[in-house]
C-alpha cells in the first residue's frame, strides 16, 4: 500500500485559512471567495486531474486533510487517521510476453494486434483458422440466422467480424442486440472455440476502446484483435482475409492500486450521524470516461466535477463547526475517491463504515453544483427516500433559485451506495453541461456566487433535519431511468452491480423495488453465477445474458448466497 508523502505548500494553507468570513454573531458564512479559493487549489494543473491512484489524488487528499484539521474535525479514517484506504483494479495491461505470428508474419503489438481484456494469458498455435462471419447466433424468436451453422469449430481458432451484418427493410432481424463483443465471445465459447481473433469490417472504425478499470474475469482461451493495418501489410482482403495459421502468446497483467477516502467527524449531542460527502477525484489526463476527442493529451481539472461539491462539503464543515454547540446530531464529512471509476470509495465506505452504520440517519451528496447560473436550477434527488424528506420538499417555499425535486435514490454518483443500504439520501446537482468530462471543465467557468448559494441552501436543509428527532423513515423509490438502461435491452433484472468485489460472477450491490430481482427474492450480496444456460463471470457476461431475454420470458438465476448455491426462478415483466 502506498503511503502519502506529499506535503501541501504553506501558501496553500494560508489561502485555505483566509477562506470565508464570519457574521457578527460568530457564525461562519459561506462566500463566493471561499468557494473560489478551494476550487482554485483542487482544479490546479499541479494536481493533474486528481485521478484515483495517482499523485494528484494524494495532493488533493492532503489539502482536504489540512482543511478538516483547521476547522476542528476529528479524524475517522483507518487506525485513527484521516484516510481510509481501498484497493481497486487500476488497469489491465499488456505483459512483456505478447507476440503473434499470422501466416508467417510477425506482427507488432499495439500497432497490428492486441490481446483483448477478456483474454486468457496463454501460448497457442493453430494451423487452421475458421471464419464464422459476425459470430452471431440469433434466437429463434428473432429470426433464422446462425453464423455457426454446419461448421465444426470445436478446438479451432475462429475469425470473427466486429459489429453486425448490414440489414435492409426486408430483414426482420435486429442484429444490434447481438453485436456486443461479450455476446460474440460467449457464443464462440459455447461452440467450444479454441481461440478468437476479431477483425473489423471495411465500412467500420478500426479503433478499439481503451481498457477501463471495470473488473473483468478472463476467459479460458486467447482472444485477440487483429488490426486492419496488419491485414493490409500481409496483402489480405479486409473483409474476407484468408488466415491459414496463427501462433503466439497472450499475457495480461492486472494492476491493483490503492485509493483514499478522507474522513472527518464533527461530534454533536448524539452519536447518531449525518454523512455529508463529495467525491474529490476526477479523470487525470483523461481516462476512458473522457469525452475529449483531441489528439494531444490534456489535464482534466474537473472544476465543477467535482471541485465544486468538494469545496461546498468543506465549507459546510466549517459552517457547522462554528455552530457545533447547537448540533443535535453528529456529522461525518467524507471526500470520496474513485467515483469516476465506478463509485469505488463510497461503495467501500458504505460497507466498511468508521462510524456505527445503524446510527446513520441520512447521507447528503454534493456532485457538480458549480454551474447554477447556466442551468434551469438546482436538482435535489432522493426526496422520496424518506417520508420526512418528501413532506419537507413538497412544501418548500424558496425563491432564490429554482429547486427541482426528484424522488429517486438511484443515480450515477456516491449517494447510490448508501441508498442501497437503506439509508435515506439527498443528492444536490446543478446539471450536466458541454464541458462535462472534458479539459474545458475549469475554474473560470464556475458560478462562484451560485455555488455559495447552493451551499447555504444545503446548510438550511441539513439544519432543518438536525432539528428533527430520531431516525428517518427510509423508503425505496422507483428509478427515474437516468443512465441505467440501454435501448439494446428489452428487459432488466433491476440490480445495482458491485464494481469492486473480486468474485467469480456478478455481486449484487443493490436491488430496485418492484423489478424482477426484487420480486424473485434476490438480495444485496447475492452473487449471480448463471442466468439460464449462460455462465456469468463478470458484468459483461451479465449484460450479454440480458440481451437473450424478452418481456414475459422466465428463466432460472443461479446465485451464491454466502455458503449456499440457490436456483431462483425469475420472470421478466
Amino acid at each position: 500500500m502506498r503511503r502519502l508523502q506529499i506535503l501541501v505548500p504553506i501558501s496553500v494553507f494560508l489561502m485555505m485559512l483566509m477562506a470565508g468570513s464570519t457574521t457578527a454573531a460568530g457564525t461562519y458564512e459561506i462566500t463566493p471567495d471561499s468557494i473560489h479559493r478551494h476550487i482554485s487549489v483542487l482544479a490546479h494543473d499541479s494536481l493533474e486531474g486528481r485521478e484515483v491512484g495517482e499523485v494528484g489524488e494524494m495532493k488533493a487528499a492532503r489539502y482536504i486533510i489540512g482543511v478538516f484539521e483547521s476547522i476542528g474535525l476529528e479524524p475517522r479514517g483507518d487506525d485513527g487517521g484521516w484516510l481510509q484506504a481501498f484497493e481497486f483494479t487500476k488497469s489491465t495491461d499488456f505483459g512483456p510476453n505478447n507476440h503473434l505470428t499470422v501466416n508467417g508474419y510477425e506482427l507488432d503489438l499495439g500497432e497490428e494486434f492486441s490481446p483483448m481484456r477478456q483474454s486468457a494469458s496463454a501460448e497457442f498455435a493453430f494451423d487452421r483458422v475458421i471464419p464464422v462471419g459476425y459470430g452471431i447466433t440469433v434466437d429463434s424468436v428473432d429470426g433464422d440466422y446462425d453464423d455457426y451453422a454446419d461448421r465444426d469449430v470445436s478446438g479451432k481458432a475462429l475469425l470473427i467480424k466486429r459489429f453486425a451484418p448490414p440489414t435492409d427493410s426486408t430483414s426482420p432481424i435486429n442484429f444490434d442486440r447481438y453485436s456486443f463483443l461479450t455476446e460474440k465471445i460467449n457464443n464462440a465459447i459455447e461452440h467450444e472455440a479454441g481461440a478468437i481473433i476479431f477483425i473489423t469490417p471495411s465500412d467500420q472504425d478500426d479503433s478499439l476502446a481503451a481498457f477501463a478499470p471495470t473488473r473483468v474475469n478472463a476467459k479460458e482461451i486467447p482472444i485477440l484483435f487483429l488490426r486492419r493495418k496488419a491485414l493490409e501489410r500481409m496483402g489480405l482482403n479486409i473483409d474476407d482475409p484468408v488466415v491459414a495459421s496463427v501462433g503466439g502468446q497472450t499475457e495480461l497483467i492486472k494492476t491493483i492500486d490503492t485509493g483514499y477516502n478522507v474522513v472527518g467527524y464533527l461530534p454533536g449531542a448524539s452519536d447518531s450521524s449525518v454523512i455529508i460527502g463529495a467525491h474529490y477525484d476526477h479523470l487525470g489526463w483523461g481516462t476512458s470516461a473522457s469525452r475529449y476527442l483531441g489528439e494531444e493529451k490534456m489535464i482534466h481539472n474537473g472544476a465543477d466535477d467535482n471541485g465544486s461539491g468538494t469545496a461546498v462539503m468543506m465549507e459546510l464543515g466549517r459552517y457547522f463547526s462554528s455552530t457545533q454547540d447547537d448540533l443535535d446530531y453528529s456529522q461525518v464529512y467524507i471526500a470520496f475517491s474513485g467515483e469516476e471509476a465506478g463509485i469505488l470509495g463510497s461503495s467501500y465506505f458504505a460497507r466498511h463504515m468508521t462510524v456505527d452504520s445503524s446510527k446513520v440517519r441520512m447521507m447528503v451528496n454534493l456532485d457538480m453544483i458549480g454551474r447554477l447560473k447556466d442551468q434551469d436550477g438546482l436538482v435535489v434527488f432522493g426526496t422520496g427516500t424518506a417520508t420526512e424528506f418528501k413532506e419537507y420538499f413538497d412544501s418548500l417555499q424558496f425563491d432564490k433559485f429554482k429547486v427541482i425535486n426528484k424522488e429517486s435514490g438511484i443515480g450515477a454518483s456516491d449517494h447510490t451506495a448508501f441508498y442501497n443500504r437503506k439509508i435515506p439520501v439527498l443528492f444536490f446537482f446543478t446539471g450536466a453541461h458541454k464541458d462535462y468530462h472534458k479539459p474545458s471543465d475549469d475554474v473560470e467557468l464556475i458560478d462562484f456566487e451560485g455555488t455559495a448559494a447552493v451551499g447555504q441552501f444545503v446548510v438550511d436543509v441539513v439544519s432543518h433535519f438536525d432539528d428533527h428527532p430520531g431516525m428517518f423513515t427510509y423508503q425505496r423509490t422507483k428509478s427515474d431511468g437516468r443512465g441505467h438502461s440501454s435501448a439494446r435491452y428489452s428487459v432488466t433484472l433491476g440490480i445495482m452491480p458491485d464494481f469492486i468485489t473480486e468474485v467469480e460472477g456478478l455481486r449484487i450491490d443493490g436491488i430496485s423495488p418492484d423489478r424482477p430481482a426484487d420480486r424473485a427474492g434476490l438480495v444485496e450480496g447475492d452473487v449471480i453465477i448463471k442466468m439460464g444456460d449462460i455462465t456469468i463471470g463478470d458484468i459483461y457476461d451479465y449484460m450479454g445474458a440480458l440481451g437473450k431475454f424478452r418481456k414475459g420470458d422466465s428463466t432460472e438465476v443461479v446465485i451464491q448466497r454466502e455458503a449456499d448455491t440457490l436456483v431462483i426462478p425469475v420472470k421478466f415483466e
